[in-house]
C-alpha cells in the first residue's frame, strides 16, 4: 500500500510539473499512470484528480481573474455537462465493479483522444460558436470528466478557436475545471461514493502538487513550454495506446 501511494505521489509531481508549464495535462498524466502500472483503482485516481485539479483552478481564477469568465455560453455548457458526469460517475463505478478490462480499452481510447486533440492546433473562427455548440461540447467533456476527470481537451480545443481575447479563454477555462471538478465530487459524496483512501491520496498529494507548482514557477526549465507539452502529448499517446492493448492482451 505504501509503495503504491509512493509512486502514484511520484506520478502526481509529473504531472504538476508539466501543467505548470504547459497548462495541461495533469489529469491525463495522472490517469495513464494509474491506469498502466495499476498505481491505485481508477475510481481513486479520479477523485484525486478532481480534488487537485479544482484547488488549482481556484488559485488561479484568484485575484479577479474570474470576472472575465463568458458567462453566457458557460451556463449553456453546464446544462448539458452535468448531466452527462453523473452518467460518467455513474459508469466509471459500474465497470470499475463489473469490467475493469473495459474500463481500461476506455480510459486508453479516451488518452488517446484527447492527445490527438490537444496536438491539432486550433484555427481561430471568423465568429463565436453558437450556444448550441457548448451544449454539444458541454455533453462531450461530462463524460469524459465524470468518467476520468478529464474534461479539459474537448472543451479546450473549442475555447481556443474563439475570437476572443486570451485572458477570456483562460478564465473560462480554469471556470470550467473548477465547476467540473466540484459537480463531480458533489455527485459522488451525494451518491455514498466518497473513501478513505480518496480522500487520504488527495491529502497527501495536495503538498506534492502544490510545491512542484511553486518550483516549476520559480525555476522554468530552459526547454521551450511548446516543446516539453509536445515530448508529453508522445509519450502519453504512446501509453494510451499500451493502456488499451493491455486491457485486450
Amino acid at each position: 500500500m505504501h509503495d503504491i501511494s509512493i509512486l502514484l505521489l511520484f506520478v502526481f509531481i509529473v504531472g504538476s510539473y508539466i501543467q505548470s508549464i504547459t497548462g495541461f495535462a495533469f489529469g491525463l498524466i495522472v490517469m495513464c499512470g494509474a491506469g498502466l502500472f495499476s498505481l491505485a483503482s481508477l475510481e481513486v485516481a479520479a477523485f484525486s484528480v478532481s480534488a487537485l485539479s479544482m484547488v488549482n483552478a481556484a488559485i488561479g481564477l484568484y485575484g479577479g481573474v474570474w470576472k472575465q469568465v463568458n458567462v453566457k455560453n458557460l451556463i449553456m455548457y453546464f446544462i448539458a455537462c452535468t448531466p452527462m458526469i453523473a452518467i460518467g460517475v455513474y459508469l466509471l463505478s459500474y465497470f470499475g465493479n463489473n469490467a475493469l478490462h473495459w474500463l481500461q480499452l476506455l480510459l486508453g481510447i479516451t488518452i488517446i483522444f484527447a492527445c490527438l486533440m490537444s496536438l491539432m492546433k486550433p484555427k481561430k473562427d471568423a465568429e463565436p460558436s453558437r450556444p448550441w455548440v457548448y451544449f454539444i461540447f458541454g455533453g462531450i467533456s461530462g463524460i469524459f470528466g465524470g468518467l476520468f476527470a478529464t474534461s479539459g481537451p474537448p472543451i479546450s480545443y473549442l475555447m481556443y478557436r474563439q475570437p476572443i481575447a486570451l485572458s477570456v479563454i483562460r478564465a473560462t477555462l480554469l471556470s470550467v475545471f473548477f465547476i467540473s471538478c466540484l459537480l463531480r465530487i458533489v455527485i459522488m459524496g451525494v451518491g455514498g461514493q466518497i473513501t478513505l483512501p480518496m480522500i487520504w491520496i488527495s491529502v497527501i498529494g495536495f503538498p506534492c502538487v502544490f510545491i512542484t507548482a511553486l518550483l516549476a514557477k520559480r525555476y522554468p526549465p530552459n526547454i521551450s513550454p511548446q516543446v516539453i507539452k509536445r515530448i508529453a502529448l508522445v509519450l502519453l499517446l504512446l501509453s494510451g495506446v499500451s493502456l488499451s492493448v493491455k486491457a485486450l492482451l
